[in-house]
């Protein structure tokens, strides 16, 4: 079950997810047409590859922004609270960087 305390808040980081999402709508769109088109295979698997991409990037942005944003009340600056913070984003950059 999703906690329904974590959310992004930002306008700005809000307004990158959905200009991302909307770039790899348009992908998926053009997908489809190469698709119908009968284009090479090779061409559709390239783009679709470059989909898979986008939203494995769009995904760790989402996450990193989630831990950016997301303090607990009164320990934004707590040392221990920096650390795990610290950690979390390695973690994302893993993410984004092997999957």
């Amino acid at each position: 079950m999703p906690n329904s305390e974590l959310k992004i808040l930002d306008k700005a980081d809000k307004k990158e997810l959905v200009s991302r999402l909307s770039k790899i709508e348009g992908q998926v769109r053009a997908i489809v047409n190469m698709i119908e088109k009968e284009e090479n295979c090779e061409i559709v698997i390239h783009q679709l590859a470059a989909v898979r991409q986008a939203i494995h990037k769009t995904f760790t942005y989402a996450l990193s922004k989630v831990i950016d944003n997301n303090c607990p009340a009164g320990q934004c600056e707590d040392e221990k609270y920096l650390v795990f913070r610290e950690k979390l984003i390695s973690i994302t950059k893993l993410i984004e960087k092997y999957l």
